[in-house]
């Protein structure tokens, strides 16, 4: 390219330089068999759509600013490509079928090449080596971008077990040497080196949101090949950079995939004809968002199918911390809200504290977020109260008789200590208690047992003493 003409000023020479257009008709000349009425009938649209595209070009040109329009010849380019193979794959076909390809067919084709030339002399080497990718797989080449998502996504949920895995064991180390070193130093340092390696996992181990975006539209697409309309699947989150924990990733990926499964074999219309008739649009439409606060991860993905129920929740495969709600209207649509609480947020801190059991005491655990304040209330004061324990500050919390709620055993308390937690807007609760052991850190694994009414969500730190968490939104619920 000549450096005294700008990208713009070069392109048009190069379309419509009566020299080159002369070049260029010469070429179309040489097809077989070509006659004046068909090299007339080129030339015209060959100066039409040069013509066409300089003007566009001009167009995106402000105050002489070209950046917009050079944005576009590399697209300009991978259009006309596209029509040229069309046209190349037509003259090969009409060999196949009559033993010659047609003359127009091979002229058109043949100036669509000698345009796309002169485009691509004007790309940015990095520029072409992205529009020829695309040129020669299109397809192949946008459809790894979201395969490639989704293996990262599971890659890096993996690794964040392991690291969750490592930290735990580290947690358990650091309490084995508490229960042994009495140098408050070196106690200290243990208890800042775990946090500073909790808080870098926490930081850096997670999935971005448009990661798992492009892991869903893997399964869309592939769900979409025995449907009879398309789909769409749209991010409702501006920014699809924030992490999140593995483990919620996995579980909110794995139910939108069942709910993918049922919406295509049960709540989906069968042609685009039919749901324009109820007023939508041709291609169905679903959306996903994350909505997060300091105590709750929540995902909503929501869909304008036929809105038929039936979509059922293995619940062995639900996690502790893991609710699942789903409503749907019947033509209208159906939604689904995987939420999550603290449990799967990694490693966390939490109070731990004993009551009996019915035999001897039981370690249990709340999240240390939840935790208000703890007090020795008076006995008299405890036993004035039948349901509700009113505080200094004027707040009443519904008293639980944990022993009792957890394991079915009578009271057995020594002193009237209370834990009195506040979950927000989800409620207040006070939790009688025999004794405080203190904060701990860990996350929270799977029940090793029937845990019945859910009241036990998980174990923590199952190494040593057996420290159960307790629901206690679940059992606020109830």
């Amino acid at each position: 390219m000549d450096e005294t003409f700008s990208k713009v000023q070069a392109l048009r020479h190069a379309l419509l330089d009566p020299a080159e257009v002369r070049a260029t008709m010469g070429v179309v000349a040489l097809t077989p068999d070509v006659t004046p009425e068909i090299l007339t009938e080129v030339e015209r649209d060959y100066r039409a759509r040069c013509e066409s595209i300089c003007a566009a070009m001009d167009d995106l040109t402000f105050d002489g600013d070209e950046s917009e329009a050079e944005k576009h010849i590399p697209l300009t380019w991978l259009a006309l490509r596209y029509e040229w193979s069309r046209a190349n794959d037509q003259m090969q076909y009409q060999t196949i079928l009559k033993g010659q390809a047609d003359p127009m067919t091979v002229a058109h084709g043949s100036m669509l090449s000698k345009i796309a030339e002169k485009l691509e002399a004007l790309q940015t080497r990095a520029e072409l080596f992205w529009t020829l990718k695309l040129a020669a797989d299109p397809f192949g080449t946008v459809g790894r971008i979201p395969q490639m998502a989704r293996r990262l996504m599971s890659v890096t949920a993996a690794t964040g077990r392991a690291i969750g895995e490592v930290l735990q064991e580290f947690n358990s180390a650091c309490d084995f040497v508490s229960d042994r070193v009495e140098e408050r130093d070196v106690l200290d340092k243990l208890d800042k080196a775990l946090a500073a390696s909790i808080e870098c996992v926490d930081n850096s181990v997670g999935i971005e949101l448009g990661d798992l975006h492009a892991a869903l539209e893997v399964e869309l697409v592939e769900r979409l090949e025995r449907a009879g309309v398309t789909a769409l699947i749209e991010l409702g989150n501006v920014d699809s950079a924030q992490l999140i924990p593995p483990d919620v990733s996995d579980f909110f990926f794995a139910l939108a995939r069942g709910w993918l499964d049922h919406l295509f074999a049960h709540s989906l219309e069968r042609t685009p004809d039919e749901r324009e008739a109820a007023g939508k649009n041709a291609h169905l439409t679903l959306t996903w968002r994350l909505e997060r606060d300091e105590r709750r991860l929540v995902f909503v993905i929501e869909d304008d199918g036929l809105g038929q129920d039936g979509f059922t929740l293995d619940r062995e495969a639900l996690a502790p911390g893991l609710q699942v709600r789903q409503t749907h209207q019947p033509g209208v649509g159906s939604k689904l809200v995987v939420e999550s609480n603290f449990m799967l947020n990694g490693n966390a801190e939490y109070l731990s504290f004993s009551v009996h059991n019915g035999l001897d005491r039981s370690t249990l655990a709340v999240p240390a977020q939840y935790v208000s304040f703890i007090e020795l209330v008076d006995a008299a004061r405890l036993g004035s109260t039948a349901k509700l324990l009113a505080t200094s500050s004027g707040d009443y919390y519904p008293v639980l008789d944990t022993s009792r709620a957890v394991f079915g055993a009578a009271a057995d308390y020594e002193r009237n200590l209370v834990v009195f937690a506040d979950l927000g807007e989800a409620g207040r609760l006070a939790l009688r208690a025999s004794a405080i052991h203190g904060i701990t850190r860990g996350r929270v694994r799977p029940l090793p047992f029937d845990a019945g009414d859910q009241k036990v969500a998980g174990v923590l730190n199952n190494s040593g003493d057996l420290v159960m968490v307790l629901d206690i939104e679940e059992m606020l619920a109830s």
